[in-house]
């Protein structure tokens, strides 16, 4: 299944993610990566926002996706997109700088790894990262709920692991890797609409449940946590540099 192609999807994904992608341009600095880059592509860029960090690290970016509806947004931001695979990134040349933010976990790894090659430079960096909701920073009741009932209502899609993990590939150095949590801060309503964005919910809404449908339901079960507006974001991410005159 592919996900966030729907309009709706795509609106609520650009509306209600969180924006903090800026982080990425501290884990390459403290990877020793240099932040003058030719030119960055962003594989599954979505609506953009993880396109736009690597818009002040090079020279060029153009961010693809196989969404059109995704897409819209990104091009709104005056982004530079092509609709495409990301086993098609090599037809738009070479790269210095790949990054690929909550999407390459729904790739192929070998598959994924052949087509980042190809569309590499000699010493090009891969910036492999995602993001999940972390929970209440102040209600463990909230925090049970989430995992106990939310998750086995709307079950996550099969998917790979959420890290590349990319070992004994030849050319491939894995420079950083690292785990954290980011402070972000939501209001009640603003958190269900964010919940809204995710693939699990947009299974069972392409099954034919309304988004109006859920946002009741998740309403009538989170109102009761008495929320305040600090939740935590939390991430992985993996660099690794690829020299093609290694192989």
């Amino acid at each position: 299944m592919a996900f966030f192609s729907l309009e709706e999807a795509a609106a609520r994904y650009n509306e209600y993610r969180p924006k903090v992608h800026d982080v990425i341009k501290t884990w390459l600095e403290e990877a020793g990566c240099n932040n003058d880059f030719s030119r960055g592509l962003d594989v599954a860029c979505g609506t953009g926002d993880s396109t736009l960090p690597l818009m002040a690290l090079c020279d060029e970016v153009i961010g693809i996706d196989i969404s059109e509806a995704m897409l819209k947004y990104a091009n709104e931001k005056s982004i530079s997109t092509a609709l495409m695979s990301y086993q098609h990134a090599f037809e738009l040349g070479k790269f210095d700088l790949i990054s690929t933010c909550m999407a390459f976990h729904w790739f192929d790894l070998e598959e994924a790894i052949d087509a980042y090659k190809s569309a590499s430079q000699n010493g090009a960096v891969w910036l492999i990262y995602n993001f999940s909701f972390g929970g209440s920073d102040s209600s463990e009741a909230f925090n049970w709920w989430l995992i106990n009932y939310y998750f086995k209502h709307y079950p996550t899609p099969h998917r790979n692991s959420q890290v590349a993990n990319i070992q004994y590939e030849q050319g491939i150095t894995k420079l950083a890797d690292g785990k954290g949590t980011l402070p972000i801060r939501m209001s009640v309503e603003r958190l269900i609409k964010y919940l809204t964005t995710q693939s699990n919910v947009e299974v069972q809404v392409k099954a034919g449940k309304a988004y109006e449908e859920i946002e009741r339901e998740l309403m009538e079960q989170i109102t009761p946590f008495g929320l305040n507006s600090h939740f935590s974001y939390k991430y992985t991410y993996e660099i690794y540099r690829y020299d093609s005159h290694d192989l």
